[in-house]
């Protein structure tokens, strides 16, 4: 009985010290924020009532288009990872499935092309090339974040072997 009591005293004392550090911890840069961020981006490209109409109708129609062929292509990659676990498969039964997967690539490859251009006739010049700056600084931020999150794995993995088990 009371190593139960001094076990949940621990257990207490233990969430007490946790929450108020977890909860104290700001969220991820721009998470839950793309109102925000689109609001940011049309400020800095000065962009005019009709531009912003038709980047947001873009957008929409991108997304539309994209979340189909993402949902297809997971589909048919499901379908060929099913096949291929088949022992007694051949290159010939897998083939069909695998063409569908390449022109499923492909097709979203011409999508997001088709939204560069789209974005590109909606521009002037001077702001899609602001864009571009804005994306090449955000990729960049992105990486930076992402090689912080490695480091700091790194050393949680340092600190703690059993961690990845």
């Amino acid at each position: 009985m009371r190593r139960i009591l001094q076990s949940l005293i621990m257990v207490a004392v233990g969430v007490m010290i946790i929450v108020p550090t977890v909860s104290a911890q700001s969220p991820a840069p721009m998470m839950g924020h793309r109102k925000q961020v689109e609001k940011d981006m049309f400020q800095k490209l000065n962009l005019t009532a009709e531009q912003k109409v038709k980047i947001k109708q873009n957008r929409r129609e991108q997304q539309g288009k994209i979340e189909d062929l993402m949902d297809a292509l997971q589909e048919k990659q499901a379908a060929l990872r099913d096949k291929l676990s088949d022992p007694n498969v051949s290159r010939e039964g897998v083939a069909p499935i695998a063409t569908e997967v390449k022109s499923l690539q492909a097709k979203l490859i011409d999508c997001r092309i088709d939204g560069i251009f789209a974005v590109k006739e909606i521009l002037t010049p001077e702001q899609y090339a602001k864009f571009q700056e804005e994306l090449k600084g955000k990729k960049e931020d992105r990486q930076e974040r992402r090689e912080q999150w490695k480091e700091q794995r790194r050393d949680k993995k340092q600190r703690c072997p059993g961690m990845d088990q």
